[in-house]
């Protein structure tokens, strides 16, 4: 690297470090990184790799004139190859010039004839793009890649940053360095600007696949506050496109894809094993969306044209090119494959760009290895380049306790408009360069936080007109729903493990058999709720249930056990994860670990009360970190109703088993706070009784309290009270009202709660009355008529998730029959 004086003051703090404390720095780096759950992929693999993201506490630092020359030389190639995608879909007078062979441009993969004659603002087809550079020597970088497709990293930067000025802030008291932070913003101002509406609605479209790049794009979206949709859930009509929303549907205005071009739209470019939205590119050819980056941008990434960079930049800009290109040689030129055979050793083979449209021009099958590679570009010598690597300037990396000299690279991010803007440093990455063959993905030894100083950029930062408040825009239905079941997931978790809780100090195993016989209707009730119907089914007792319990617990296999529900809950949270803040996932993360961990040992009783108990007390630690972190709008009134849809439906399944059974063998003057305290406690419901009648538990009160007790917690009607809100917001929110007959399907549901029989023949002073007055009254119901009732509650509060769905998540078809929806 070039020389720099900010280097001294680095290397000064460094050596006043012992190795101990360094090698202790290091592995608190890793470990904050790892806790954000991201691996890199290999280019050829659909799984994860063993390629963890790891970053080197020693930063890479760019001194002033290095900094300028890289900066002007990336804007410079930028509005070059911006200048070559516009003259390619449209005169193409390069071509008719014989700038460029014919043969490199028009046979890209990247190349869809379909967008030719579409207008693209200003003619920058890659408003926001990356080069990877290296650096030859003594300041010497050149360009070895374009990603003016798609470009992929730029969360990497921002969170490495973050990570280590947190981790080792003395770094930072000692230089002053550009900061970072703000490059999201200005991405958010130049997908705004590219509407002539004040306040249009942007979101991110992604493919939708849990990998490497939706951590990136969940970053992206929630630094900037946009929502992330994937094809399915956009729809065009009358040369609109709209997103399918809590409150139907929305019309988009800006577009940031994270898709390849050829993706976007199956009826446009057929074929190509990707959903895309029917109907896209025509909107965009109205000029009723802007797409960012614009479909076709991809061209400009061929590797086969970075032997004519220096050609495109004379041509287009008539200018002399400040960044040179490593010597790229392609292979369908015979006598540049001639002299790439006679120097094959010392050249790195690479396709001509990394589209999955490229494999199935070349073969069908994407290269799992360098040898298939090498094979595949015999054959299809057209597709395929190869690259002289210069011999790379080495960094210090700190590993092993040590520091030893590592080559390194560099991505720089630019982004376009009236005012250019790079984002000062970039991604440095460990290793030689990779061979890639997928876009959004990263192979690397390691990252490296880079340093630019802070005074350049301050020189030549763009003064920015401030831009209106964004508008309000309704959250996604399949965004909506992830949250809802999220919330149910979590709370199902929670009451499955209290209620093993509560029966296991019971101390199941040593009760004698009469006593077993008293609780057993319990443990029924807990397993026909859990959905273990075997347990439930049981006539007679178990004389061990510690298999019942652990599966309970820890069987991954079990539907409603802790692990499957915890799971489950992590799942959907992770397809959102833009919406919820980092410091929830950080609660999900440790428990998913800690139940994982806990699978894999030897388990005994007083083992799983401690389990069930840590659960207990994760899930209220998320619940109140989300309350704090998470903003209250629509995302968070979903995960309520979630939450409490499944408190309330948890409540009935458990009391439809267990309530009948008491009354069977309910006896007023035999009570001893038995059954019925122990489902108080199964329910957490023993201190809101306590506070409500201050007495021993009666029948018709315990009935009361669960379901109709207005300030307990876990009463049924509790819960549809408080989703009854929930949905209320969501109707007094935006320009129509949503869900009106919902909200009347909840308050049916209430006032049903209040005719159920052993609710209505609650007596408030039944302790003052003789106890046979008591089991009288009791006697009249039966036990099946008491199982019809609660069947009856079960299925009518089923009902409210139905429309939930109906309204809310797939609600399409259900608007179009149902007008009444939108009153």
């Amino acid at each position: 690297m070039g020389p720099d004086t900010s280097y001294g003051a680095v290397t000064d703090l460094i050596d006043s470090f012992s190795s101990r404390e360094l090698v202790k720095r290091q592995k608190r780096l890793d470990r904050a990184i790892d806790e954000l759950g991201v691996q890199f992929l290999a280019g050829s693999s659909t799984k994860r790799s063993l390629n963890p993201w790891r970053l080197d506490l020693f930063p890479l630092s760019l001194g002033v004139d290095e900094w300028r020359k890289i900066e002007k030389g990336v804007v410079q190639r930028a509005l070059a190859f911006n200048a070559y995608a516009a003259d390619l879909y449209g005169a193409q007078s390069a071509l008719h010039a014989r700038m460029i062979p014919h043969a490199v441009a028009l046979r890209d993969p990247a190349f869809i004839r379909q967008l030719s004659g579409i207008p693209v603002a200003g003619g920058e087809y890659s408003q926001f793009g990356a080069f990877d550079l290296v650096c030859a020597g003594e300041g010497n970088w050149r360009v070895l890649e374009h990603h003016m497709g798609t470009p992929f990293g730029v969360s990497h930067v921002l969170q490495n940053r973050r990570i280590l000025s947190q981790i080792f802030p003395e770094l930072y008291e000692r230089v002053d360095v550009a900061p970072v932070a703000g490059f999201s913003t200005y991405l958010l101002e130049m997908l705004r600007a590219q509407s002539k509406r004040d306040n249009p609605h942007v979101l991110l479209l992604t493919s939708g696949q849990q990998e490497q790049a939706y951590f990136e794009e969940s970053f992206i979206a929630r630094h900037m506050g946009i929502s992330i949709a994937q094809p399915k859930d956009l729809l065009v009509r009358e040369s609109r496109v709209y997103l399918k929303t809590v409150r139907g549907l929305e019309p988009v205005d800006v577009i940031y894809r994270r898709v390849e071009s050829s993706s976007l739209d199956p009826i446009a470019v057929s074929n190509t094993g990707f959903g895309g939205v029917p109907g896209l590119i025509n909107v965009l050819r109205k000029g009723n969306v802007a797409i960012v980056n614009s479909p076709g941008a991809g061209v400009s990434d061929n590797r086969a044209l970075l032997r004519y960079s220096d050609t495109i930049t004379r041509y287009y800009l008539d200018q002399q090119p400040i960044l040179k290109s490593v010597d790229t040689f392609h292979l369908d030129d015979i006598d540049q494959q001639a002299h790439v055979s006679d120097i094959s050793d010392e050249l790195a083979l690479k396709p001509i760009q990394d589209h999955d449209i490229l494999w199935r021009h070349a073969g069908g099958k994407r290269p799992k290895n360098s040898t298939e590679m090498a094979r595949i570009a015999k054959k299809y010598p057209e597709y395929f380049v190869a690259q002289s690597i210069p011999e790379m300037s080495m960094v210090p990396r700190f590993k092993d306790g040590k520091f030893e000299a590592h080559a390194a690279y560099l991505r720089v991010f630019y982004i376009l408009g009236t005012e250019p803007i790079v984002l000062p440093g970039g991604l440095a990455r460990l290793g030689s360069p990779q061979t890639r063959t997928r876009r959004l993905t990263i192979v690397t030894d390691g990252l490296k936080d880079v340093w630019v100083p802070d005074s350049i950029v301050e020189d030549s930062a763009p003064k920015r007109k401030p831009m209106p408040t964004g508008a309000r825009y309704s959250i996604g239905s399949r965004v909506a729903e992830s949250l809802y079941w999220a919330g149910r997931y979590l709370e199902r978790a929670e009451n499955t493990a209290r209620q093993f809780n509560t029966l296991e100090k019971l101390r199941w195993d040593q009760m004698a058999h009469s006593e077993q016989r008293t609780y057993w209707p319990l443990l029924q009730a807990v397993a026909a709720a859990t959905g273990q119907h075997k347990v439930a089914k049981q006539k007679r007792p178990s004389r061990d249930t510690f298999q019942f319990s652990r599966s309970l617990l820890l069987d991954p296999k079990t539907n409603a056990s802790v692990l499957s529900c915890v799971t489950s809950a992590r799942s959907s949270l992770e397809n959102v994860r833009e919406m919820i803040s980092p410091e929830c996932r950080e609660v999900v993360e440790e428990l998913m670990l800690y139940l994982k961990a806990e699978g894999k040992t030897r388990i005994n009783r007083s083992r799983l009360c401690q389990i069930s108990e840590a659960v207990v007390s994760e899930v209220a630690r998320f619940n109140g970190t989300a309350e704090r972190t998470m903003p209250h709008d629509d995302s968070w009134q979903f995960f309520r109703i979630g939450v409490f849809f499944e408190r309330a439906i948890g409540a009935l399944s458990l009391l439809e088993v267990a309530l009948p059974r008491i009354v069977q063998i309910y006896r007023a003057k035999d009570e001893e706070d038995a059954d019925l305290t122990a489902l108080l406690r199964l329910l957490g419901s023993l201190d809101a009784y306590r506070r409500e009648f201050r007495s021993r538990a009666y029948v018709d009160r315990v009935a009361r309290i669960l379901i109709v007790g207005y300030s307990n917690p876990s009463s049924v009607a509790f819960s549809l009270r408080n989703l009854q809100y929930a949905i209320s917001t969501l109707t007094i929110q935006g320009e129509r009202k949503v869900g009106k007959h919902l909200l009347e399907l909840v308050s049916d549901t209430l006032n049903l709660l209040e005719t159920f029989s052993l609710v209505k023949a609650g007596h408030p002073q039944v302790d003052l009355l003789d106890v046979g007055l008591m089991e009288e009254m009791v006697a009249k119901f039966k036990p099946t008529q008491i199982a019809k009732e609660l069947k009856d509650l079960v299925e009518q509060v089923e009902k409210l998730h139905e429309r939930i769905e109906d309204v809310f998540f797939s609600h399409q078809d259900v608007f179009a029959r149902d007008p009444d929806l939108f009153d």
